[in-house]
Protein backbone atom coordinates (compact mmCIF):
# COMPACT_ATOMS: atom_id res chain seq x y z
CA UNK A 1 0.00 0.00 0.00
CA UNK A 2 2.76 2.46 0.91
CA UNK A 3 5.25 1.42 -1.72
CA UNK A 4 7.68 4.10 -2.72
CA UNK A 5 9.28 4.16 -6.13
CA UNK A 6 13.04 4.10 -6.26
CA UNK A 7 14.44 7.41 -7.37
CA UNK A 8 17.09 7.64 -10.04
CA UNK A 9 19.76 8.66 -7.56
CA UNK A 10 19.01 5.77 -5.23
CA UNK A 11 19.11 3.30 -8.12
CA UNK A 12 22.40 4.79 -9.37
CA UNK A 13 23.86 4.52 -5.87
CA UNK A 14 22.83 0.88 -5.58
CA UNK A 15 24.42 0.10 -8.96
CA UNK A 16 27.58 1.87 -7.78
CA UNK A 17 27.61 -0.20 -4.58
CA UNK A 18 27.22 -3.45 -6.55
CA UNK A 19 30.01 -2.50 -8.96
CA UNK A 20 32.21 -1.61 -5.98
CA UNK A 21 31.43 -4.97 -4.39
CA UNK A 22 32.48 -6.75 -7.59
CA UNK A 23 35.68 -4.67 -7.72
CA UNK A 24 36.50 -5.49 -4.09
CA UNK A 25 36.00 -9.22 -4.67
CA UNK A 26 38.20 -9.15 -7.78
CA UNK A 27 40.94 -7.20 -5.98
CA UNK A 28 40.86 -9.63 -3.05
CA UNK A 29 40.98 -12.63 -5.40
CA UNK A 30 43.92 -11.16 -7.30
CA UNK A 31 45.74 -10.32 -4.05
CA UNK A 32 45.53 -13.88 -2.75
CA UNK A 33 46.00 -15.74 -6.06
CA UNK A 34 48.87 -18.16 -6.38
CA UNK A 35 52.03 -17.66 -4.37
CA UNK A 36 51.68 -13.88 -4.35
CA UNK A 37 50.10 -13.03 -1.02
CA UNK A 38 50.07 -9.24 -1.15
CA UNK A 39 49.08 -7.63 2.13
CA UNK A 40 48.71 -4.09 0.82
CA UNK A 41 46.34 -5.22 -1.95
CA UNK A 42 44.27 -7.09 0.61
CA UNK A 43 44.02 -3.81 2.54
CA UNK A 44 42.99 -1.99 -0.67
CA UNK A 45 40.38 -4.67 -1.41
CA UNK A 46 38.94 -4.35 2.09
CA UNK A 47 38.96 -0.56 1.71
CA UNK A 48 36.96 -0.77 -1.54
CA UNK A 49 34.58 -3.18 0.19
CA UNK A 50 34.12 -0.66 3.03
CA UNK A 51 33.59 2.16 0.52
CA UNK A 52 30.89 0.12 -1.19
CA UNK A 53 29.26 -0.54 2.17
CA UNK A 54 29.20 3.21 2.86
CA UNK A 55 27.65 3.87 -0.54
CA UNK A 56 24.96 1.28 0.22
CA UNK A 57 24.28 2.61 3.72
CA UNK A 58 24.17 6.18 2.45
CA UNK A 59 21.51 5.32 -0.10
CA UNK A 60 19.34 3.39 2.36
CA UNK A 61 19.58 5.58 5.48
CA UNK A 62 17.51 8.63 6.24
CA UNK A 63 19.99 10.50 8.43
CA UNK A 64 23.17 11.94 6.88
CA UNK A 65 22.97 9.58 3.91
CA UNK A 66 24.65 12.03 1.53
CA UNK A 67 27.78 12.16 3.70
CA UNK A 68 28.15 8.39 3.81
CA UNK A 69 27.62 8.08 0.08
CA UNK A 70 30.12 10.81 -0.68
CA UNK A 71 32.76 9.33 1.65
CA UNK A 72 32.30 5.86 0.16
CA UNK A 73 32.54 7.30 -3.35
CA UNK A 74 35.82 9.07 -2.56
CA UNK A 75 37.25 5.96 -0.90
CA UNK A 76 36.49 3.82 -3.96
CA UNK A 77 37.74 6.47 -6.37
CA UNK A 78 41.05 7.05 -4.56
CA UNK A 79 41.74 3.35 -3.95
CA UNK A 80 40.92 2.54 -7.58
CA UNK A 81 43.40 5.13 -8.82
CA UNK A 82 46.02 3.88 -6.34
CA UNK A 83 45.52 0.34 -7.58
CA UNK A 84 46.18 1.51 -11.13
CA UNK A 85 49.27 3.52 -10.16
CA UNK A 86 51.06 1.00 -7.91
CA UNK A 87 53.58 -0.91 -10.06
CA UNK A 88 53.19 -4.68 -10.12
CA UNK A 89 49.75 -4.36 -8.66
CA UNK A 90 46.31 -5.66 -9.47
CA UNK A 91 45.47 -2.95 -12.01
CA UNK A 92 43.21 -3.63 -14.97
CA UNK A 93 39.53 -4.38 -14.62
CA UNK A 94 39.22 -4.35 -10.80
CA UNK A 95 40.78 -0.89 -10.57
CA UNK A 96 38.58 0.44 -13.36
CA UNK A 97 35.49 -1.04 -11.67
CA UNK A 98 36.43 0.68 -8.40
CA UNK A 99 36.89 4.00 -10.21
CA UNK A 100 33.56 3.61 -12.03
CA UNK A 101 31.90 2.79 -8.71
CA UNK A 102 33.28 5.96 -7.15
CA UNK A 103 32.25 8.16 -10.07
CA UNK A 104 28.71 6.71 -10.20
CA UNK A 105 28.31 7.19 -6.46
CA UNK A 106 29.43 10.82 -6.75
CA UNK A 107 26.75 11.33 -9.40
CA UNK A 108 24.22 9.69 -7.07
CA UNK A 109 24.77 12.20 -4.25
Amino acid sequence: MFRSAWSGKRLLGMVAALIGLAAAVLILLAATAGNNFSLHFIAIGLGVLYGSYLIYRGKTSLLFGWGKTRLGAWINLILGVLTLIIPGGVGGEPAVLAIVSGVLALFAV
